[in-house]
Formats: C-alpha cells, sequence, structure tokens
C-alpha cells in the first residue's frame, strides 16, 4: 500500500500559482460531458475505496444529487474543480484534494525558461516559519546559498520579486493554513517551491543578516542533489540522505540521520547510514521536513531498532486490516551477522514531519524505543492514492486508516514530542538548533547513567 500526502501535490503547486517558476496556465473551457465524466470518476473513486463507509458522518448519496448538476453546468475547469473541491471538502479528512493537471504537467517539467529541461535545482536553504518571518533553519554545504553566504538565522525577506510578507499573506489565505500547523506546513512549501527551479536559473532573493540588514544576492541555482523517482501519479521527486557521526566534548559519539521521503529508492542508503552509525553511543532520526511516502518501509526501518517481533501500527482499508510487523534485522548490508542498534534514539518532528514520518516517529514512540524532540507533527497520517482524472486533474483521496500502538492515533493530532524545542531565530543565529542540541544532551545523559 503506497501512503503519501496531500500536501506532496498541494503545496507544490502553490509556489508555480503564486510567483514560482512559471504561472499556472490560463484556464479553459471545458464540455459539460467531460464535466460530468470527471465529477462521476471522482466520486466513485471516493465512493468505492474510502475506508470509513460511513463517510465521516456525510450521506456521499445526497452529495452527489446536490453537487453533480453544478458539475453539468460548470463551463470551465476553474469551475469544475470548485465544485470537486467543494465536494472532498464535506469530508473534512486531510489527504484529499484536486491538483489542476496542468499544475501537474508543471511539476514533471519544471516549467520554462532559459534552462528549461536542465536537471532540477534548487538555493539550498531549508526555512520555517518563526514568528511571522521566513527564517532559514539549514544552509546546504556547496549549495548556492552557501557559496552566497547565507547563514542560518537569516530571514528570507523577498524572493523572485515578491516580498515574503506578501506571500504570507496569501498563504494565510488558504483553506490548507487554517490552524498554525498548517499555516506551518503550507507556507514551507510555497517558500520551498519558490526556492527551487532549474539548474542554472538565477534566483533574486532579498535576506536580512543578524542585524536585519537586507543583504541582496542573486543565487545560481545547483543541481539538487539526491536520486530521482516517481510513484504512481505523482511527479518525479528528488529524494536525498545525509548521515553525520557528532562528537560532543565529553566524546559521547551521536549519529544524525535525515532524510525527505520514505521511497524504495533509499532503502539501501538507510541501511547503509545504521552501519556507519552502529558504533555511536546513539542515534538521531531527523524526521523534520519528511514528507512520507511508502508505509511499510516506517516498519522494517523500526527494525533496525527494535529487537522483539513488534508492529509499528495498522493499516484499516475497505479490504481489512494490514499489521505494520516490526522484524528485527539481523544482519547488514554486507549480510553480516548484525543486532538492532541497542543505544538510545531520538526522533526530532516538526509541523512538516508528515504521514509515514508520523507513522515511525509515533511508533517507536508509544513502544517506548525512542524519544521524540522538537514540535508536532503534521497530523496527516492517513494513506492515500494521487488519481488522475477525465479531464486531467488529479485527485488526491485517503483510502486507508492507521492506528498506532495500542490503538493510538496521529490523524489531527500529530506526534507530540516528549521534549518541546521549537526553533528560535536567536538559537540558529548562534549556530544552535534547538531540538537537535536536547537529542544529543539526552543521549549523552543516558551514556552517562
Amino acid at each position: 500500500m503506497k501512503t503519501h500526502l496531500r500536501k506532496t501535490l498541494a503545496l507544490a503547486a502553490l509556489p508555480l500559482m503564486l510567483g514560482g517558476t512559471r504561472a499556472a496556465a490560463q484556464d479553459s473551457r471545458i464540455d459539460p460531458a467531460l464535466s460530468v465524466a470527471t465529477f462521476d470518476s471522482a466520486w466513485s473513486t471516493i465512493d468505492r475505496t474510502l475506508w470509513d463507509t460511513t463517510f465521516n458522518g456525510v450521506d456521499w448519496d445526497a452529495v452527489r444529487g446536490e453537487l453533480r448538476p453544478r458539475a453539468e453546468a460548470a463551463r470551465t475547469n476553474d469551475e469544475l474543480r470548485a465544485v470537486l473541491s467543494d465536494m472532498v471538502g464535506r469530508l473534512k479528512l486531510s489527504h484529499f484534494g484536486i491538483i489542476p493537471g496542468d499544475v501537474q504537467d508543471q511539476l514533471d517539467t519544471g516549467g520554462d525558461g532559459p534552462n528549461a529541461g536542465a536537471p532540477a535545482g534548487d538555493a539550498g536553504v531549508e526555512q520555517r516559519l518563526i514568528d511571522g518571518r521566513f527564517v532559514v533553519t539549514r544552509v546546504t554545504a556547496g549549495s548556492a546559498a552557501a557559496a552566497a553566504g547565507v547563514k542560518p538565522g537569516w530571514v528570507i525577506d523577498a524572493v523572485r520579486g515578491r516580498s515574503s510578507a506578501e506571500l504570507l499573506k496569501l498563504v494565510s489565505a488558504l483553506p490548507s493554513a487554517k490552524d498554525p500547523r498548517g499555516l506551518q506546513l503550507t507556507a514551507w512549501g510555497v517558500m520551498g517551491g519558490a526556492l527551487r527551479g532549474h539548474a542554472g536559473d538565477t534566483l533574486a532573493v532579498r535576506f536580512l543578516d543578524a542585524a536585519d540588514r537586507p543583504v541582496e544576492t542573486p543565487l545560481v541555482l545547483r543541481p539538487t542533489g539526491g536520486a530521482t523517482t516517481r510513484l504512481g501519479n505523482l511527479p518525479e521527486i528528488t529524494v536525498h540522505l545525509d548521515r553525520q557521526r557528532v562528537r560532543l566534548d565529553d566524546g559521547t559519539t551521536v549519529g544524525v540521520i535525515r532524510f525527505n521521503y520514505w521511497f524504495p529508492v533509499m532503502a539501501r542508503e538507510m541501511d547503509r547510514a545504521i552501519d556507519e552509525l552502529r558504533d555511536t553511543d546513539g542515534i538521531v532520526v531527523d524526521m523534520r521536513g519528511n514528507l512520507g511516502g511508502v508505509g511499510f518501509m516506517a516498519a522494517g526501518y523500526a527494525g533496525h531498532f527494535i529487537d522483539r517481533a513488534d508492529t509499528l501500527g495498522t493499516m484499516k482499508t475497505r479490504q481489512g486490516a494490514m499489521h505494520f510487523a516490526i522484524n528485527p534485522r539481523r544482519v547488514d548490508t554486507q549480510a553480516r551477522p548484525a543486532r538492532p542498534f541497542a543505544g538510545p534514539v531520538a526522533i526530532l518532528t516538526d509541523a512538516v514531519s508528515v504521514s509515514t514520518a508520523e507513522f515511525f516517529a509515533g511508533g517507536m514512540q508509544k513502544l517506548g524505543r525512542a524519544r521524540v524532540f522538537g514540535e508536532t507533527s503534521a497530523g496527516q497520517a492517513l494513506p492515500s492514492y494521487a488519481r488522475r482524472l477525465p479531464n486531467g486533474d488529479v485527485l488526491l483521496h485517503a483510502v486507508a486508516d492507521f492506528t498506532g500502538p495500542g490503538g493510538v492515533r496521529w490523524e489531527g493530532t500529530g506526534v507530540i514530542p516528549d521534549v518541546v524545542a521549537p526553533p528560535t531565530r536567536e538559537a540558529l543565529l548562534a549556530g544552535g538548533d534547538p531540538a537537535l542540541d536536547a537529542a544529543t544532551r539526552w543521549i549523552r545523559e543516558q551514556k552517562n547513567k
């Protein structure tokens, strides 16, 4: 079963519509017969696949009777999308949305421009919305931002000729930004998309440095590192993994593993990272900014840390229940005998930890095998699919419910950290990372007990 999230496409589309690499195509006329066929396809897909046969308390047949005539009366794709969005919105569940087909195509091609056809490129900046401003939280070594001297704690004040305050105002009006975590996730997606393009593109960005002085710098985007993959109707996605060994002042060693998606193309690297860090005093798995992926991979990865047969959670579909069984890893990537890592494990989360990242963090926490640091995760923990509709748009729809050990649910609530440690601009400017710093202190304490 594939797991994904509404955000992956919906938020990726927003930068294109709000000042990204290319504006969305102008609205087009649509034949009434195609409108009805598209509506019927979307309605029947949900009717056939939604695990909850009560439709979250909604009379699904009545919704069809009310909205189908409006779909038939639609004369443009935009009018039809409004009807479809109304329909899926009645369910009041995450992982449901309508992505315009032209936006989907732009996500696949990267848009027009002098470097169209070049590999994907980015500025090498991670950012989060902190106290109402887009603050740089991480600068990738060797990136355009690193070459320009950008530092964590700087504020992104404008990008592509549009002020960040203007972007934030637009973001705040979106339905996905109706609550604080939704605002964080949506803002992250919009700004992240604005900082991407093709390798070789020159991106105009205005930063505010540590003293809030404006720093205008053109960033020549460099190829996005990592591997590329495609899953179903989703656009091509770049996945990457970083690992490092940190030595604390008392000699404690901590392995830090960070990756952005749970996709099979990364499985070998994920396993190698454990092999390389198996001799450390503790391991931190950084799930901040991890957007989910293939759900069963979370159970497989948990086998690197749990030395007993157990279950990370249960997925319920119309067809029945599937258990995310944890099988302890008994060999390493070289087929040599090994045991699961027995030292302390810390997991970092924030509002951009979504879906499979929540299965892993919450399950490990509930089983008592890991301590979670940072901020509450997104609370978007429903497995879902992306399906092409007759008019070319994409329907994102949840197909299963998920409960963790003991029946705990993270949909809506998110994974609540054991130690709340949100990022602050002051800490970032001083070279700190509150969540990671708290996790490494805890690992040192466990070693010295």
